[in-house]
């Protein structure tokens, strides 16, 4: 398997002490994503902060994950994450939780183009940082991401990353292949697959059919 494989993460029970002994124990994964942190009654949940603690993540290759709904708390977290010695996050766009998605967080900020283009900028403005986005097809539109993907193309990322359902799916249905292909022959950045693989059959069928 020439393919990186990314652990995407489960909150409550990906946390710190499950991802060192995942690595440690059964090992292969290229990089661990934190359940993600989101700005609650002015700052971050005290668990949030201890779980991405740079002591206890020690020798785990682990990114921070943020969910923001606005530019302020996309600065917010991003300050608190570069304060922690990291120096790459990813950008949750694809939860679909009701809870975050309604308020605009997760895959209900792809339907805020506007905010999505000022995130850019600060991205382009944050050189010294290395960003990644893991997104779905939309919220409540499967064709949301036509002008999302418009302006990743022309951010700095390390990666995007695409569960290709809707939010109101949440986990529900399948997956849209046609669509992710479409977003496979579109996308100008290293492309990761997310969503219902369950065997190794089925990697083995993602890389011989998307090798890149």
């Amino acid at each position: 398997m020439s393919l990186p494989i990314h652990f995407a993460p489960l909150q409550g029970y990906t946390d710190d002490v499950y991802r060192r002994l995942h690595h440690e124990i059964m090992g292969g994964i290229q990089t661990y994503y934190t359940p993600f942190l989101r700005m609650e009654a002015g700052g971050v949940r005290s668990k949030d902060m201890r779980d991405i603690r740079p002591e206890f993540n020690e020798g785990v290759p682990v990114i921070p994950q943020i969910i923001v709904k606005s530019m302020k708390e996309f600065d917010f977290l991003v300050n608190v994450v570069e304060e922690k010695g990291y120096q790459q996050i990813d950008i949750n766009m694809g939860c679909p939780f009701p809870l975050q998605a309604k308020h605009g967080r997760g895959s209900g900020l792809l339907a805020h183009v506007d905010i999505v283009e000022e995130m850019a900028k600060a991205i382009r403005e944050k050189s010294h940082l290395s960003f990644s986005v893991k997104m779905r097809l939309g919220w409540e539109n499967a064709d949301e991401w036509r002008p999302v993907l418009d302006i990743l193309n022309d951010t700095p990322l390390r990666q995007v990353t695409l569960h290709p359902r809707i939010g109101t799916q949440q986990y529900k249905g399948t997956v849209s292949m046609e669509a992710f292909e479409e977003f496979y022959a579109l996308c100008k950045h290293p492309l990761i697959y997310n969503g219902d693989v369950t065997t190794l059959s089925q990697l083995q069928e993602l890389e011989k059919k998307y090798p890149n």
